[in-house]
């Protein structure tokens, strides 16, 4: 049996004045094909902080914007599941945060040494009709069905369940 590492992160749908939601290109662990994906930013849930308090700080690292944990309320959406990468294998479960921020401006302030090599592949801006029209791999799955009602103001009851793997 292998045993995985839990790795709970906090991920952020970043909406700019146009419409748009920002994704990162990386490429994917194990069990996904080693070819270009789109990613939220996001990352790892640090001993002591809140989901919301992860995801602001993800976001700052990331992209520069500034966002005020106790006004990203709840998670938007959930999933979870097991990866693997460069032999660790991990089970996380994700936390999925919506935001709009004033600026496309991307501006990272502390990227760690992989995420800067992640960061040379690029970034962009998507409306939510270009999500729902790539054939590209867009991580989470599922996400284009589920920002077109946040870009509206509905926010879900209860995180909507994304899936883990793309079908």
């Amino acid at each position: 049996m292998i045993s995985r590492t839990q790795r709970p992160t906090a991920r952020i749908i970043l909406a700019d004045p146009d419409d748009r939601v920002l994704l990162f290109r990386f490429i994917p662990p194990d069990p996904w094909p080693k070819e270009p994906a789109w990613h939220l930013p996001g990352g790892g849930i640090e001993a002591g902080e809140t989901p919301a308090q992860a995801a602001a700080r993800e976001a700052y690292e990331e992209t520069g914007h500034v966002l005020d944990p106790a006004e990203l309320g709840d998670p938007v959406a959930t999933n979870e599941g097991a990866w693997s990468n460069q032999g660790r294998h991990f089970y996380s479960v994700h936390l999925y945060f919506f935001a709009r921020v004033q600026t496309p401006a991307v501006a990272p302030a502390a990227l760690e040494d992989y995420e800067l090599a992640e960061w040379e592949l690029g970034h962009r801006w998507c409306s939510a009709a270009e999500l729902a029209a790539t054939r590209e791999r867009v991580f989470p799955p599922r996400l284009a069905g589920l920002v077109p009602a946040l870009l509206a103001g509905e926010r879900p009851g209860a995180p909507v369940r994304l899936g883990w793997l793309h079908e």
